[in-house]
């Protein structure tokens, strides 16, 4: 079940209901401490409801070109060219929150933000976004990138949020030089038992690390040694055993063994002396598995083969065996395992053959997985299907805006009166789950910032069959009465059924009658609220 786009409806006179539509066309730009930027032309698709615009402008990043580990170093967006465009309401002052992730290779994304500061904007205008700040703790040495990516407007007071995503691949603007911390502190595998000198990404239970580093202090021992999730959070020694020292030259040295209840997966392995701490990425491989697609098949079938936990870096032969565990079909193929430990070989096996196995090149460790081979000759029950495919729960309306009757100020309450667009929900799901549309609405507001509150709008669902068209069950009209800005109300529901064997859905109609209770006594003007329908 998946929510649909919004309704938004319209009055003129005594109130308006009309989507804010607001579109980003800013740009983003990163600007720190004494530093380094770059400048990249870059666009975005702001989406609000069903609506969208694309932008291009240029952006420019500024930050750091060099920081310390764990240091905190300050990062600043600005905007290059103008601001989003408003949609057809008035925005009064200190109404836009606006903020902007920027990608951070190698650990978590950089949220910025800045306070809402801007004046009223009136319809259609220009949205100003102010410097967008904040601060980035870089994690590790090594070279980090900083790439933008999505900015997002939240407007408060409307209940609403414009997300901007980013078009194309991003190009990352700055680089920025992460030294060691304080004492120049480093530490590295440079070797796991039984691997190859190149292979220090994975690990398995029971494996030695070798490590080397520099800059540790001479004079004190090795404090913890812990395995970490790739956040740095979880941290537990539990599943190592260190047996690291530090030389008189401030070197350090000797290995660290991986338990046999540590979990597969990334992590990092920390290394802690003091107020020094260094992180290393380090993966812990589970059992190598295989697994093969089809499962079997007659002469000729090509199968696809997927290794995973296999030793980064090395290279398996994949063989099939027959039944008395002989090698049949020829020498087999090689694939090579990436860097996490997976491979995908493809391969037609032999007649005869039941197995088929993956042997590294170095070790000779294996897995192995059945293969189900048919030969040629025989009988054959054959099973007849057929797979009726579910299709999609939809909603679609009639496009434009909904007009109510005016209203006159005079000391005396008045009703303004419309209807919804028609609206047309079909659920071609194929299923019992039934579903519902409701709705909400915001207060209306005028340019000047004067509201109506939500409640003084109110509906009378109307919910059919659409003409011409089969309905599996029933629908029905929520209640006649008041809306809310908080508590959605029913238009129209179509119940779950309780038998398996049933099913629900068909094509169906919806509508409602719109009244708006205008108070004796309002400012008047053209006012603007937004209504909202979603369907689940």
């Amino acid at each position: 079940m998946h929510p649909q786009p919004a309704r938004s409806a319209r009055t003129r006179g005594g109130a308006t209901l009309a989507a804010l539509v607001v579109a980003a066309a800013g740009s983003l730009v990163l600007a720190g401490s004494p530093a380094h930027a770059g400048s990249a032309p870059v666009t975005y698709d702001c989406v609000f409801s069903s609506s969208h615009s694309l932008f291009t402008t240029t952006a420019t990043l500024t930050a750091p070109a060099t920081a310390a580990a764990g240091e905190s170093v300050d990062v600043k967006l600005s905007l290059a060219d103008k601001g989003p465009a408003n949609g057809p309401v008035a925005l009064p002052a200190g109404s836009v929150v606006p903020s902007a992730k920027i990608l951070v290779s190698g650990q978590a994304p950089l949220t910025l933000t800045a306070a809402a500061s801007n004046p009223p904007i009136p319809a259609k205008g220009e949205i100003p976004i102010p410097d967008l700040t904040g601060k980035l703790t870089v994690a590790q040495p090594g070279t980090v990138t900083l790439t933008p990516d999505q900015l997002t407007l939240d407007i408060p007071s409307y209940g609403l949020s414009l997300s901007c995503t980013l078009q194309g691949t991003a190009t990352a603007l700055h680089t920025m030089t992460v030294t060691p911390a304080a004492g120049n502190t480093t530490a590295a595998v440079t070797g796991i038992s039984g691997r190859p000198a190149t292979d220090t990404t994975g690990a398995r239970p029971g494996d030695i690390l070798t490590l080397a580093g520099t800059g540790w202090n001479a004079a004190a021992p090795i404090g913890t040694v812990e395995l970490c999730s790739l956040a740095g959070t979880g941290c537990s020694g539990a599943d190592l055993t260190p047996d690291l020292r530090v030389g008189a030259d401030g070197k350090l040295a000797g290995t660290v063994t991986v338990g046999a209840g540590a979990a597969p997966g990334p992590h990092r392995l920390k290394i802690t002396q003091g107020s020094a701490t260094v992180s290393l990425v380090l993966g812990v491989l589970g059992s190598r598995a295989l697994q093969v697609t089809p499962g079997g098949g007659g002469p000729g079938t090509s199968a696809t083969v997927n290794g995973a936990s296999f030793d980064p870096g090395d290279q398996v032969s994949v063989t099939t065996l027959d039944k008395d565990g002989r090698p049949v079909g020829g020498a087999g193929l090689t694939a090579p395992v990436d860097a996490r430990g997976n491979f995908t070989a493809t391969l037609v096996p032999a007649v005869g053959a039941v197995k088929i196995v993956a042997t590294e090149k170095d070790g000779g460790d294996a897995a192995e997985t059945p293969w189900s081979g048919s030969a040629n000759g025989g009988g054959s029950d054959q099973t007849l299907k057929v797979v009726v495919s579910g299709g999609a729960l939809t909603m679609s309306a009639e496009p434009g805006e909904v007009v109510l009757s005016p209203a006159t100020v005079d000391g005396t309450a008045h009703d303004s009166t419309g209807s919804l667009r028609a609206l047309e929900v079909k659920d071609f799901r194929g299923t019992t789950e039934g579903w519902s549309l409701v709705g909400t609405v915001t207060d209306f507001r005028n340019a000047a910032g004067a509201a109506i509150p939500a409640s003084q709008l109110s509906w009378t669902p109307q919910c059919t069959v659409h003409p011409g068209s089969a309905a599996a069950s029933a629908v029905v009209p929520g209640s006649a009465g008041p809306l809310s800005s908080a508590t959605a109300a029913a238009l129209c529901t179509q119940a779950a059924s309780a038998d398996p064997a049933s099913v629900t859905g068909g094509h169906f109609d919806a509508g409602a009658a719109l009244n708006l209770r205008v108070p004796e006594i309002v400012q008047s003007g053209e006012y603007a609220a937004v209504l909202r329908l979603t369907l689940s």
